[in-house]
């Protein structure tokens, strides 16, 4: 056990800003890659569970997780003990999220409460300012079940044998099936952003919008979304620029009135994520089916696009791309976003990546 640490105990406040900061410098977070101030909601929401009225205030963040009969005697958060966590973690009828009141308590939510905490308490054990740490002092029975969030993704045999199960630039549905496969295999766009692209996020050489009459190859893709990172452009490999002019030439004579979103559904009207999970989980299938008696089958655990997009990114680190370039291709603010594929890195996991 580590010695006691004999200065005095930081704030509650104080403490969350120290462990945010070590969790800051680590080459991958622990916690998922969310914003920050999500985190500080949550851990205010459990100082205000611990304070005297334990009842919401102007700002909306206390929780609402006790009714004021269950009310416990105020204490400061190094007296918090496993009692208070399990009251805080309770899911009650009509019980609110206490970091975002307009939603219902939920086993996710719960569960994100309970790795916040246990991450600032440990961090607080090991600068020895507690002993033990609340949170595991909880049965078993009271903690939020386990989530499966590590970043699921398609063995290496698989994975290179993928492509050659992309349905043919043939006619309409398998021109736009080809496009969108090969933009997450080659480019690991996330599901979303493929469901957004627009006519003029294809681009020529100089960078501008291509005209969605002509018939030319973009060459480049310019990624629009919420965050600064996901604002990005990308350079289209040959196969990508060809598959996706093919689409465009198949939309046009399907119907010359199709604009706005450069993927539509057989309807029309923009693609789904029910679709686009269709089209990506199909050909996974297919191409896992097909493999070779002598090559080892892993039973598949995920499909869809965002497996794809695992896939791709862990196989550029693998090869030697920098990380610093990868995280510039994906679209995230920095390392933090490929925690979840950390295990996927390991030495081990090289020969014997699961499906």
């Amino acid at each position: 056990m580590k010695t006691p640490n004999t200065a005095p105990l930081p704030s509650g406040t104080l403490l969350f800003q120290l462990w945010l900061a070590d969790e800051s410098s680590k080459p991958f977070q622990s916690l998922n890659p969310e914003p920050q101030g999500v985190y500080e909601d949550i851990w205010n929401a459990w100082l205000k569970c611990l304070s005297p009225t334990g009842v919401a205030d102007d700002d909306g963040l206390a929780r609402a997780v006790l009714h004021s009969h269950d009310l416990p005697a105020p204490c400061q958060w190094h007296e918090a003990q496993g009692e208070d966590v399990a009251r805080f973690l309770r899911i009650r009828a009509g019980q609110r999220a206490g970091h975002q009141p307009d939603r219902q308590l939920s086993e996710v939510t719960r569960r994100r409460y309970w790795r916040v905490l246990d991450r600032v308490y440990t961090f607080a054990v090991q600068q020895g300012w507690l002993r033990s740490n609340p949170v595991m002092q909880l049965h078993w029975t009271e903690r939020p079940r386990a989530v499966d969030q590590l970043g699921h993704c398609l063995s290496p045999v698989l994975w290179a044998r993928l492509p050659a199960h992309f349905p043919p630039a043939d006619g309409l549905q398998g021109a736009r099936d080809r496009a969108i496969l090969l933009l997450l295999y080659e480019l690991a766009l996330a599901p979303e952003e493929v469901r957004t692209l627009q006519d003029d996020s294809l681009l020529n050489a100089k960078g501008e919008p291509i005209d969605a009459a002509s018939a030319s190859v973009p060459v480049q893709l310019q990624i629009d979304g919420a965050r600064k990172a996901q604002h990005r452009k990308l350079n289209l490999p040959a196969s990508v620029g060809t598959a996706l002019a093919q689409w465009q030439q198949y939309r046009r004579a399907h119907d010359p009135a199709l604009s706005g979103h450069l993927f539509h559904s057989r309807k029309g009207g923009p693609l789904s994520i029910r679709a686009l999970f269709h089209v990506a989980s199909k050909v996974i299938h297919e191409a896992h089916a097909a493999l070779p008696d002598g090559v080892q089958k892993w039973p598949l655990q995920r499909v869809g696009p965002q497996v794809m997009r695992n896939t791709a990114i862990v196989t550029w680190l693998r090869a030697g791309l920098s990380e610093v370039e990868v995280i510039r291709r994906i679209g995230v603010e920095d390392h933090r976003a490929l925690g979840h594929l950390q295990h996927q890195l390991s030495a081990s996991a090289a020969d014997a990546l699961l499906d």
